[in-house]
């Protein structure tokens, strides 16, 4: 899965470069862009190739030619991407695209990796958001990673905490001005209990970031429904840029409170977590009490507001789709606050 010159960008995935990064014959390349509305930290392309025993298209992802760039150098998301497909992908028991060839130079952020294209599968629609059987599907997928994880142990060293230095320092600074721009941009109600919590986030992300460190399980980190690929019951999970250590609750609340639509979640939290435990318990983790990932649960849903509040505050550069997404997640992540009774946990 190495290879030995990563592109500066997408002129240099030559034909000859893609025979050196695949080891067979190519003779000829066209790319397009994809996901131009939905990627914010990369830049994703289908090409098409010609040649003998290459797949007709493969995928490219390259880093974002943005800000979103120095951020995600600063968090070091497109590392923890190349560790987990080079470690963690094949071996854990969640299903990710194959990989042909993965690399990062080690002086820059400039990486490659080429994974098969799932244009044939059924690729989730963030802004319409997932139904209850998908839910349970990723579910699953997710405690068969968490499972694995504890077990092990030694690949968990290539990804950083939930709560870093540079969380509290990059992220959680930006969570004021983006709330700003949701208050500014949507209409949606917001609680009196809600708006006090984000105008103290920053004292109330260092209660919550503790807590989610209290199990050290690998997780997704942004599993968001862009992200998930579906083929009937079977499924695909891409993008890993936020890969980290932290309690496994923490992508069950991302993924119920912000992947689906309010009026599909609302009353199943509870039962969501108690299948997500079952699910862990299938896999080999029976010590995950309904009580703790409960705990865990509300402070994720809390904190994790936080990804799209500050993703609002590049509004102006964002093309429509991505602003109507940010809103909406944050739409669905306060409601869900006020429906769980989630800020209760905090102090």
């Amino acid at each position: 899965m190495s290879i030995l010159d990563v592109p500066a960008g997408i002129h240099d995935v030559t034909a000859q470069w893609l025979t050196a990064a695949l080891g067979r014959p190519v003779a000829d390349v066209r790319a397009d862009q994809i996901a131009q509305d939905s990627g914010f930290s990369s830049l994703l392309y289908r090409l098409h190739l010609t040649g003998d025993g290459v797949p007709a298209t493969v995928i490219a992802k390259l880093p974002a030619q943005s800000e979103a760039r120095g951020a995600m150098e600063l968090l070091g998301g497109y590392r923890r991407e190349l560790a987990f497909y080079q470690q963690v992908a094949g071996c854990a028991p969640m299903g990710t695209p194959h990989v042909y060839a993965a690399g990062i130079t080690d002086s820059t952020a400039d990486f490659v990796l080429l994974l098969e294209d799932l244009a044939h599968w059924d690729n989730a629609d963030h802004l319409a958001g997932l139904s209850m059987r998908q839910t349970e599907v990723c579910i699953d997928a997710l405690a068969g990673l968490h499972a694995w994880s504890t077990v092990n142990t030694a690949h968990l060293d290539a990804f950083p905490s939930i709560d870093s230095p540079i969380v509290r320092d990059l992220l959680v600074p930006a969570f004021g001005p983006g709330w700003q721009v949701y208050r500014d941009k949507s209409s949606a109600p917001v609680s009196a209990a809600v708006d006090g919590f984000a105008e103290r986030f920053t004292e109330c992300a260092v209660e919550a970031l503790p807590a989610l460190t209290e199990r050290s399980m690998l997780l997704h980190g942004d599993i968001r429904a862009d992200n998930l690929f579906f083929d009937g019951d079977r499924l695909k999970v891409v993008d890993f840029q936020f890969a980290s250590r932290g309690a496994g609750a923490a992508d069950i609340a991302y993924l119920v409170s912000q992947g689906l639509p309010t009026e599909v979640r609302r009353g199943h939290d509870e039962a969501l977590v108690g299948e997500y435990l079952d699910c862990l318990a299938a896999h080999g983790v029976s010590d995950y009490s309904f009580d703790e990932a409960w705990r865990h649960y509300r402070f994720a849903v809390a904190y994790l507001m936080v990804l799209p509040v500050i993703t609002l505050n590049g509004w102006d550069d964002m093309p429509e789709r991505s602003r109507a997404l940010c809103l909406t997640l944050t739409e669905r992540a306060v409601a869900t606050i006020d429906e769980i009774d989630a800020l209760e946990v905090f102090a």
